[in-house]
């Protein structure tokens, strides 16, 4: 059985920072040779950092040698007007000295992927482009993944559907935030140094991303515990309204230490509209973990299916493992993803990005009770547009 650990950009890649790096708990998801995939990590507020495999020790290949980052696929998501081939044609050289920076931490790597960006928008008209870099971590391989992400003009309404940036300024009541940082910074540290795995099986919280058994983050649980408890308002307030979208995101964290799981479903669901991509993503790690462990807290679908058309990996990454969770449980959850985002899961099926494939396959497994190969999409588009008043949209 492979093990698959997800991180969107690892600190030895001096890739622009994607700043999605808390991990997520691991849960068993289909892949086309029945192996299990783990689910995504990354970082909130600081760079990524390489995780160890499960032992807590570097990755090495077959010959011993320690494994190396390298590039496993180029590949582009919004447009019919772009592809792998378009990208390359169009950037060129520059592309590859790009990766080549990335891959040696050089530090100019950042600039240059502006750059490139730039370029893709001017040339086709984007009102919005992106790079992704995710790597993977498999037993002496560290497979990288890039993707760039477009939006088309005539899909902004559809595909950035974000709620106007908050203007406000808070207090950080009893330094709550200030100390999740410390905590998520403490934490990274020690994953990177091979002394801690995120903590799957005991969590104070509704989402934990590293657990308190360790030493060094035993004291933040009974204070992040408290904390929530006694400014839960003033927590709600900074998620909603707090002009930092890094204030924002830390709290849709902290809220998950409250014990009325209805009441944290419903902050975290006002948050997937966020304007930034970080509060997006960790309110929708929240509800991933909520929909996976405890199914007796309700978690409308329709903001979740909403998020699997929004442009950025992360977004889709973790709406379809939200909707992954939902699909099964409930016959409206099922109808709403047959009825609005079929299109886009036979699209993401042909991602070369491992988990939005295998996520997307999962769930229409699910919501079809067919098991044509992940391969097969003339058969899962077949299906699709045989199926009463439903026709597969064209992208």
């Amino acid at each position: 059985m492979k093990i698959l650990l997800v991180v969107l950009l690892a600190s030895a890649i001096s890739f622009a920072e994607d700043r999605d790096t808390i991990p997520l708990k691991n849960p068993t998801l289909p892949t086309t040779q029945g192996e299990t995939t783990e689910s995504f990590s990354g970082s909130a507020g600081k760079t990524p950092v390489p995780f160890p495999n499960e032992g807590g020790v570097p990755q090495f290949t077959k010959n011993g040698q320690p494994a190396k980052p390298y590039i496993a696929s180029l590949d582009t998501y919004g447009s019919a007007k772009i592809n792998e081939s378009i990208i390359r044609k169009l950037l060129g050289k520059q592309l590859d000295r790009w990766l080549e920076k990335g891959l040696s931490n050089d530090e100019t790597a950042p600039d240059l992927e502006a750059k490139l960006k730039d370029k893709v928008m001017k040339k086709f008209g984007f009102p919005y482009a992106d790079w992704s870099v995710v790597q993977y971590f498999q037993p002496g391989d560290m497979a990288i993944h890039v993707t760039l992400d477009v939006v088309e003009k005539g899909d902004v309404a559809k595909r950035m559907p974000f709620l106007d940036a908050p203007k406000g300024q808070f207090a950080d009541p009893d330094n709550l935030i200030k100390l999740w940082r410390e905590y998520e910074n403490l934490a990274l540290d020690l994953v990177e140094k091979g002394q801690l795995e995120p903590d799957i099986n005991q969590c104070a919280a509704l989402h934990c991303p590293f657990g308190h058994k360790h030493p060094k983050l035993k004291k933040y649980e009974s204070i992040f515990v408290e904390g929530a408890k006694k400014n839960e308002q003033v927590l709600a307030e900074i998620q909603k309204s707090d002009a930092h979208g890094e204030n924002r995101a830390a709290a849709c964290y902290l809220l998950a230490y409250l014990k009325d799981g209805n009441r944290v479903v419903s902050y975290e669901v006002g948050r997937v509209r966020d304007p930034d991509d970080l509060v997006r993503n960790n309110s929708l790690r929240v509800l991933g973990d909520i929909a996976e462990f405890h199914p007796e807290f309700v978690i409308p679908i329709g903001p979740v299916v909403q998020a699997i058309h929004f442009p950025r990996v992360s977004d889709r990454s973790k709406a379809l493992y939200v909707a992954f969770q939902l699909v099964g449980s409930t016959k409206d959850s099922k109808e709403q993803v047959m009825k609005d985002a079929v299109p886009d899961l036979l699209q993401m099926i042909q991602s070369k990005q491992p988990d939005h494939r295998d996520l997307s396959y999962g769930i229409l497994r699910k919501i079809s009770g067919k098991d044509f190969a992940i391969t097969d999409v003339r058969s899962w588009t077949n299906w699709f547009s045989k199926l009463p008043d439903r026709a597969v949209t064209k992208k």
